[in-house]
């Protein structure tokens, strides 16, 4: 009965800390920006794009495979997992793919590292999250 008691609970918690984790990020990335544009336009944007560049597939792939559906075995969940994941990378390559052909003037070292940067956060904020994630 304990067991049973909070099915989907979790779940649902997960899904607020990754939600919750995005926002953070996209505060990070609006808050860089901004300071960016002290240094000039071109860096601030760049950074913008960057951080959407992260942000977009990554709030893809969460809204995709959070919610779990009644009946869904464990392979259905782990297939819709790694759907996901593909998503996420074909989305992320079209990201840098449309920014570097159609955005003129762009700085690299802003984009790649506000990309690399929210990547790094993602982590640091899992790891400090109250939830139990795994731990490869």
């Amino acid at each position: 009965m304990m067991g049973n008691q909070r099915t989907g609970a979790q779940s649902r918690d997960t899904g607020k800390d990754v939600l919750g984790i995005l926002l953070i990020q996209a505060i990070v990335v609006l808050l860089l920006s901004a300071a960016l544009l002290l240094k000039g336009n071109v860096l601030a944007y760049s950074a913008l794009l960057g951080g959407l560049i992260y942000l977009i597939p990554n709030l893809y792939v969460t809204l995709r495979t959070l919610p779990h559906r009644a009946g869904s075995t464990a392979g259905m969940v782990l297939a819709q997992l790694y759907i996901g994941q593909i998503w996420k990378m074909a989305l992320s390559v079209a990201g840098f793919t449309a920014t570097f052909i159609w955005v003129k003037p762009l700085s690299p070292f802003s984009i790649f590292g506000t990309f690399i940067l929210l990547q790094l956060l993602g982590m640091l904020l899992l790891m400090m999250s109250r939830q139990r994630f795994l731990k490869l």
